[in-house]
């Protein structure tokens, strides 16, 4: 096992606003030794995790790890441990076994995948060439090979204080931003209807969604600030460029129809370069690797996409050849009472296992 702390990386120094970076190392293992020289498969799963605001809706202590009806509860469960657990067992498995498989196999543990992406950025400068990565997030055991990209933005708008008494020598923010906040959604519902794909048979593929809502800041004063922050979804293919200019146009659109916003336009920010969208072939390794890897596991064919953003873009955009695999359920991610089934773990065992026996496949001498 090898230690890469963020500190002393490229990656780490370009994302400015990545927290305590000088607190916090990758981790990269191998299967039984480092094998230099040999072609390299990749398992990447991520080890930080998003905070607990709520942890007034939780059944269960968030961090308690308990297991209970067949599940393991706790922060982390699903995003990403329980991806983690089934790859590690994969290993083992196959180590128990006596396997020894014609390529060098590194297990990557990033941390800032919920942030930055930091973690296997710098990964990338110590294991740049590889025939494939696996990233371990929850795909309720389907080989995603499509994903939307995303960018998150801000909207901010300025009206004018005034004593709450006398409310009327104000301009309250409050309405402009649901109008504004309506407008989006309207928008978001117009993408969707018209942005779709076959792998992701999803209500939307692109989904456009309100996080934050932000008005005023004194409750004696009519407000005078107001925000709204969010992210919406950009479809393979599209360009980012028309995506942002969408969606400030929206914004304008009810700026246009305000005289207070005419004279005091709403100022669209943009909060990260975006998440671009990507895809494999399906004639890929990884992908083929994995399709027979369920199928030996005695499961059906299933490849699909998927709406969330994670490191598989980044790998993507390294020329990386990459699939998103993993037990458990997305709709658990990030929510009170997250838990994953042991049952996804075990078969997501099995699936991975079976992937990089199959991978290997690909080594065998040809037949004269």
């Amino acid at each position: 096992m090898e230690r890469q702390e963020l500190a002393t990386t490229a990656a780490a120094i370009s994302a400015g606003d990545e927290p305590r970076v000088t607190e916090r190392e990758n981790l990269i293992g191998y299967y039984r030794v480092h094998r230099p020289g040999l072609p390299l498969v990749v398992i990447n799963g991520h080890i930080d995790v998003v905070p607990v605001f709520d942890e007034g809706q939780w059944d269960r202590e968030p961090y308690s790890g308990d297991r209970a009806d067949g599940f393991v509860h706790g922060r982390g469960a699903v995003d990403t441990k329980g991806g983690i657990a089934a790859a590690l067992w994969a290993l083992d498995s196959l180590d128990q076994a006596g396997v020894e498989l014609p390529f060098d196999v590194a297990v990557e543990l990033v941390v800032g995948e919920e942030t930055t992406g930091v973690g296997t950025r710098a990964t990338l400068e110590r294991l740049p060439n590889r025939l494939g990565t696996i990233v371990l997030e929850p795909t309720s055991g389907a080989v995603v090979t499509v994903a939307s990209g995303l960018l998150f933005f801000t909207v901010e708008v300025t009206g004018r204080a005034a004593h709450t008494s006398v409310p009327w020598y104000g301009v309250d923010t409050g309405p402009k931003v649901f109008q504004i906040y309506q407008a989006l959604t309207r928008l978001g519902d117009e993408r969707a209807a018209a942005l779709t794909d076959v792998r992701m048979p999803f209500p939307s593929a692109v989904p456009l969604a309100i996080g934050t809502v932000d008005i005023g800041g004194w409750r004696a004063a009519v407000p005078a600030r107001g925000s709204l922050s969010g992210r919406i979804g950009i479809m393979p293919g599209e360009n980012v460029e028309d995506v942002r200019a969408a969606l400030t146009a929206c914004v304008e659109s009810v700026a246009a129809a305000d005289p207070w916003l005419v004279d005091h336009p709403p100022v669209v920010c943009w909060d990260n370069e975006g998440l671009r969208s990507w895809e494999t072939p399906e004639s890929d390794q990884v992908v083929i690797a994995l399709d027979r890897g369920r199928r030996r596991a005695g499961l059906d064919s299933r490849i699909e996409g998927m709406t969330a953003g994670c490191d598989a873009g980044i790998l993507r955009d390294a020329g990386i050849p990459t699939a998103v695999f993993g037990p458990g359920d997305m709709r658990y991610a990030h929510s009170p009472n997250e838990k994953i089934a042991e049952a996804d773990v075990l078969e997501a065992t099995q699936v991975i296992a079976h992937a990089l026996l199959a991978w290997s496949d690909f080594f065998e001498p040809e037949q004269s």
